[in-house]
């Protein structure tokens, strides 16, 4: 967003000031006179050597300037000035340069081509690449009706729920869910963790109880193995059929695997997606 409202301001900028300056050139061009003088003053301007100079038109004197190098105090040159407004003026060689209509150009050009650079890697990162991870980590993930909830997960094979919890809108992006995700895997990967109570944690989760919570929700367990193939196997839960209290159990046959290696990051993220949203309205 920061570089967005950075091309929003300075590109309307640099438009508009080629644009005035452009149009003094074209009004000096219709009605120029010319004149010589001295260079008054040599200075570094924006890290340019630029020149000072005044003409006198009239028995008025006006004064003038540009970006170049190699002149010194004294020196002679000569000067163009729109006579019925000798305020717009330049040195002789500038005029002949002719308009600057190119450097607009290249600029919007340099300013697209950073654009379009910095989409590609805002897209590749959340569409293409998969992360790197060192460790072996795990989170659960429960879709409830308006939220995501994440869930830290920890022990030897990830299944003990804890803090941090982190809490995202179901109209999240897909960024938006990687940073989530990343930012729980990183708390198992690193043991990151506080380990709570069955209800310090459905408290922690702002649940009423974890029936309401199993009822209401579908989850899956997202689990990295570092030592089985660089894989990421994520797996759903369904409701538990013929018993009286309502729960959830690992739903295996829908049960998916990724190598890291060779996923695409998009294709993973969509798929959890898609596995929290199965079954949601025959729960």
């Amino acid at each position: 967003m920061p570089f967005v409202i950075i091309l929003l301001i300075l590109v309307p900028f640099l438009i508009a000031g080629q644009y005035y300056k452009n149009r003094n050139y074209n009004a000096l061009s219709a009605n120029p006179a010319f004149t010589k003088t001295v260079v008054s003053e040599t200075h570094i301007m924006k890290g340019s050597p630029s020149i000072n100079y005044t003409i006198l038109v009239d028995g008025k004197k006006y004064k003038g300037g540009c970006s170049i190098g190699g002149f010194s105090v004294g020196d002679s040159i000569g000067v163009v000035y729109q006579k019925d407004n000798p305020k717009n003026n330049m040195p002789v060689f500038e005029y002949y340069d002719g308009a600057e209509n190119g450097t607009i150009v290249v600029i919007v050009i340099i300013i697209v081509v950073l654009s379009v650079y910095r989409w590609w890697k805002i897209n590749k990162k959340y569409n293409d690449r998969c992360p790197v991870l060192e460790r072996s980590g795990a989170c659960n993930i429960y879709r409830m009706d308006k939220e995501y909830i994440f869930v830290t997960a920890y022990g030897k094979f990830g299944h003990n729920d804890s803090y941090p919890i982190k809490f995202m809108p179901i109209d999240c992006s897909n960024g938006e869910f990687e940073d989530t995700l990343m930012e729980i895997f990183d708390a198992s990967l690193h043991n990151k963790y506080i380990e709570l109570k069955a209800a310090e944690l459905i408290k922690a989760m702002k649940q009423r109880s974890w029936r309401q919570l199993y009822m209401h929700s579908t989850s899956v367990f997202v689990h990295f193995d570092r030592q089985n193939e660089q894989k990421l196997i994520i797996t759903p839960t369904k409701p538990i059929v013929g018993k009286s209290s309502r729960g959830l159990d690992w739903d295996y046959d829908r049960s998916l695997s990724f190598n890291l290696d060779n996923s695409s990051w998009k294709d993973i993220i969509n798929s959890i997606r898609k596995l929290l949203q199965h079954n949601e309205t025959g729960r």
